[in-house]
């Protein structure tokens, strides 16, 4: 009887190998897998210069005017119109986000500069057709007339006379992260 519990824990222990492992041999494969991707090309071009070199300057000649009251290229009192940065995003393989503020103006009492609704933050969605990933910046500029003559606002008015006034834009472009 000894004999047969040996021989019958033998086999349970043959059986139970054999259902735990499948088999005596084990078969085994293994191999190596590279594979390629190209990133995406980024391209942001603002009036046709790489958007980290460019240094997009205007001056009254480049405003579209809706009042004018200034001559030879000039600004004054009663004045309102707009001027509009073109920026070109085709050769990017991305969806670009076009972000614009105003720096810090020191414009005379009763000007204002301004960016657009719809141009402070704009995204410029993928095309592969040239010159469908283009968009412009548009800044609003006014100066507000002399409805009524009082001194202080002449004396505003004069203090500006033939002056340079500076209107710093600045332009961010980054990749949007929104997918397709």
């Amino acid at each position: 009887m000894k004999g047969n519990k040996k021989i019958l824990v033998l086999a349970i222990l043959v059986l139970l190998l054999t259902v735990c492992f499948g088999t005596y041999a084990i078969y085994r494969e293994s191999t190596n897998a590279t594979g390629s991707i190209r990133a995406a090309k980024w391209s942001v071009k603002v009036d046709g210069t790489d958007i980290a070199t460019a240094n997009y300057t205007f001056t009254a000649a480049d405003i579209t005017w809706e009042t004018k009251t200034g001559y030879n290229d000039t600004i004054a009192p009663g004045s309102t119109g707009y001027i509009e940065i073109p920026v070109d995003a085709d050769g990017s393989e991305v969806d670009v986000l076009l972000s614009a503020t105003l720096g810090t103006t020191t414009l005379p009492n009763g000007m204002t500069a301004s960016v657009d609704v719809g141009s402070e933050s704009q995204t410029i969605k993928y095309s592969a057709t040239e010159g469908k990933m283009e968009a412009k910046v548009k800044i609003n500029i006014a100066w507000a007339g002399a409805e009524s003559d009082t001194t202080a606002k002449d004396t505003t008015d004069l203090a500006a006379q033939n002056t340079t006034l500076s209107i710093p834009v600045t332009l961010t472009a980054k990749q949007s992260l929104q997918g397709h």
